[in-house]
């Protein structure tokens, strides 16, 4: 069971809170943007001159979630006027020396939408930053974010998918930045069904262009773009975000991962030689399966509070000790075929483990029953 522990104390019991700096000029909407990712005002916005002398970390917690988030706030680095105290006059330098200090887990390049066509400097020197900072073994994500969606072409033009030819504009904006600016030949929608949430780019500097709106009363994509940011957070960074965002897609998109590792985990205990022994251990494996997959969704979980475990055995009509059954039938296999035994074996525990994951995440997130062996399937 070690391999097994391990997964859930790298991945949630010794999380620790995520990372995240956001770089871009004064007045484009890094502190609004912050605010609304979090879902909350943790900073002030300054919308008429640079607001900040350096960069400020910001220490977000959500006790409800027993969440911790950290935002890098910075000042206006690609402002033509210094703020006021300022103590290093090159700002490209003092941007490095706080990427350096800090370490963030991911960056976002906030841009005012409208102000794209004067910008091009500013890209090519966070390009540069990027490049200087990789040489230090730091290969962190970026993204550009385009503020300011709604005061494009007309103001009254709002909600955006209302309005035909705002949407347009913003599209027109993305491919102008992407095609013209970044020289990109090929984009990918972050979400194929709705291309105006934004691109998945690779230009060795940026993996996304989101296009959002901040103000507190009408937000727009900020989904989308909490998304991109958990998606690029490391393994030990993620839970933190996950949680306090209860984005049912993203703590699903965690739950897979883990089923994953702990199929293949239960592939490893099915290639032990002998049935008695990996069985003791499989079947706890797939218990603690089911009640992480619960707890992700968030159902309550702990030593003395185990029902929604054996709810979801009673209604999914998981008998786990069944696997059992697989495994001798594997055994006798090798008889036949002594050199395909051993693989078969962990190929059935594998997929059995597999499956029941996947039925408890289909019970738990989307309130489906659906039987483990629908489910079943080989993980590499």
């Amino acid at each position: 069971m070690g391999p097994a522990i391990k997964e859930i104390e790298d991945r949630i019991v010794n999380s620790r809170p995520p990372k995240m700096m956001m770089v871009g000029r004064s007045g484009h909407g890094k502190s609004s943007t912050i605010n609304a990712i979090a879902g909350k005002e943790v900073t002030t916005v300054s919308d008429v001159k640079p607001g900040q002398v350096e960069s400020i970390p910001l220490y977000i917690e959500f006790p409800e979630f027993h969440s911790t988030w950290e935002f890098i706030d910075t000042r206006g680095y690609f402002d033509p006027v210094k703020p006021d105290g300022a103590r290093i006059e090159n700002a490209e330098e003092q941007l490095i020396n706080d990427i350096l200090r800090y370490k963030p887990d991911v960056f976002m390049h906030v841009i005012n939408i409208k102000e794209i066509r004067t910008l091009s400097n500013d890209i090519e020197t966070f390009k540069r930053i990027r490049s200087r900072i990789k040489k230090k073994n730091l290969n962190i994500p970026a993204m550009i974010v385009l503020s300011h969606c709604d005061i494009l072409g007309k103001r009254k033009e709002w909600p955006l998918l209302e309005h035909p030819n705002k949407a347009a504009q913003v599209m027109e904006a993305m491919r102008y930045l992407s095609e013209d600016i970044l020289q990109i030949k090929r984009v990918e929608y972050l979400e194929k069904d709705s291309p105006i949430k934004g691109f998945s780019i690779d230009d060795g500097t940026y993996l996304g262009i989101i296009p959002i709106c901040s103000l507190e009363d009408d937000l727009w994509n900020i989904d989308t773009l909490r998304r991109t940011i958990g998606y690029n957070l490391p393994n030990d960074a993620n839970f933190d975000f996950f949680q306090a965002t209860r984005d049912k897609e993203m703590l699903r998109h965690l739950s897979t991962s883990i089923i994953k590792r702990y199929s293949v985990i239960a592939g490893g205990i099915g290639s032990m030689p002998l049935p008695i022994a990996d069985i003791i251990i499989l079947t706890p494996l797939q218990l603690l399966l089911i009640a992480i997959v619960a707890l992700l969704s968030g159902r309550e979980i702990s030593k003395d509070h185990f029902d929604p475990v054996y709810e979801f055995m009673a209604a999914a009509g998981v008998n786990i000790g069944a696997a059992f059954g697989f495994r001798t039938l594997a055994h006798q296999m090798v008889k036949l075929i002594p050199v395909a035994g051993i693989p078969i074996s962990g190929g059935i525990a594998s997929s059995v483990t597999y499956g029941i994951g996947k039925s408890a995440e289909r019970y738990f997130f989307m309130n489906e029953i659906v039987k483990p062996k629908k489910l079943m399937k080989n993980i590499d």
